[in-house]
């Protein structure tokens, strides 16, 4: 049986629990001093991501750092600490009305840290950007166990060393995320909805286009099983009035597609789906491709799946999709290898190079046949500078990270 809290199939032969910062800084100082290989774990709902560490002896968890810091309401900016789940944050928020737009598979359980380690995002993506556009500020604790900071508690300090954006995706290679200070929003006055279904994928192109021509202002444009369009508006009730009419009036009557306004819990029920493709599932991976690549085009390239409805962002250019556990067993060499390659293969040549795969969850038993990431960016030279210089030793959460780091 896989240990609750194996990163990526592999299992520690500790965990611990810091009760606060300062105890955290110093579990972190013993590890490196001994030197032991470590992780850090926070709702645990992001450990299939990556490939395996290369040795893990501790799992650093850090679920009990759930404090708010500071939270100025009239500033829109909130300081928590890295344990607390974006549940709890999204009821302190509600508060004041306010909330952080930042879309994951279970709010219950996924951590402000996790979040911005693995740089979470959903669908709202298109309106309020990732977690790199959100952070303003984050506490660390180095590889040593040296505390450190950058940033600021406003959004308009942007001086010094973007460290909050590096730590953004690093997936706990470089430091250990502490608390991060996050620019939030008003919570809308109005939210509707429309799903538009069509009968072939190329029609959903001539939408898009249509979208943008006129200017319309979504907070989300979601596609599942990449024939039902579902667009979001949110703002006053009078601007999401005017975009809802624009889109059924303007958009759906040139394309000729039918449109049809979805209830509060017609819109949940599209969101269960997004959810589950990103949560379940052995084989799970997302395409990144230009968002301008047609819809039709990146839709042939991905096999069909009776495991989950695939979920794309077209106007953000990714797509989830999730399989059963023998979906990339066999071909010539009969390994799983042969199918993700081809996969790979397929998806770059659609999209002329512009394209890449990364698998989100892998069977344990493929670990080894299969890099998460796929082939290192251009960047990899880089990358691997600035991990040496946060994690010399490299102890940090070893070999998870693209190229090996």
């Amino acid at each position: 049986m896989t240990h609750p809290l194996a990163i990526a199939g592999v299992t520690p032969r500790q965990v611990v629990m810091p009760r606060s910062i300062d105890e955290l800084s110093e579990t972190v100082r013993e590890l490196y001093g001994a030197r032991k290989p470590f992780a850090f774990v926070g709702g645990a709902t992001h450990l299939d991501l990556g490939n395996a560490p290369r040795a893990l002896d501790t799992v650093v968890r850090t679920t009990a750092l759930d404090e708010v810091v500071d939270y100025t309401p009239e500033d829109q900016t909130i300081t928590v600490e890295a344990g607390i789940t974006l549940a709890e944050l999204d009821t302190v928020l509600a508060r004041n009305g306010q909330m952080l737009p930042l879309d994951t598979a279970d709010r219950a359980c996924a951590t402000v840290g996790g979040v911005v380690a693995s740089n979470a995002y959903g669908r709202r993506r298109l309106r309020y950007g990732t977690t790199k556009d959100l952070i303003v500020g984050v506490g660390i604790v180095r590889p040593d166990g040296v505390r450190a900071r950058g940033g600021g508690k406003v959004v308009k300090n942007v001086a010094g060393f973007d460290l909050p954006k590096l730590m953004v995706g690093s997936l706990g290679t470089l430091a250990a995320i502490a608390s991060v200070t996050f620019r939030v929003y008003p919570v809308p006055e109005s939210t509707r909805a429309v799903v538009v279904r069509f009968d072939r994928e190329a029609a959903v192109d001539d939408v898009l286009r249509e979208l943008i021509a006129d200017r319309l202002e979504p907070e989300s444009v979601a596609l599942y099983g990449y024939r039902s369009l579902v667009v979001t508006f949110v703002g006053t009730r009078a601007g999401v009035d005017a975009q809802m009419r624009a889109l059924r009036d303007g958009v759906a009557y040139r394309c000729r597609v039918e449109t049809a306004e979805l209830s509060e819990l017609e819109r949940e029920a599209y969101e269960q789906r997004e959810r589950a493709v990103r949560r379940d599932g052995p084989w799970r991976l997302h395409v990144v491709g230009p968002p301008s690549e047609h819809v039709a085009t990146l839709a042939g390239v991905v096999p069909a799946s009776p495991l989950a409805v695939p979920v794309a962002y077209p106007l953000s250019g990714v797509a989830f999709h999730a399989f059963s556990e023998s979906t990339f067993a066999g071909g010539p060499d009969a390994s799983p290898d042969w199918h993700v390659r081809d996969l790979r293969d397929a998806v770059a040549n659609a999209t002329r190079g512009r394209g890449h795969v990364v698998f989100d969850a892998i069977p344990d038993a493929a670990r080894a046949l299969v890099d998460a990431w796929g082939p290192p960016p251009p960047s990899l030279a880089l990358m691997r500078t600035i991990k040496a210089n946060f994690d010399p030793h490299g102890l940090c959460n070893p070999g998870r990270f693209i190229g090996g780091i």
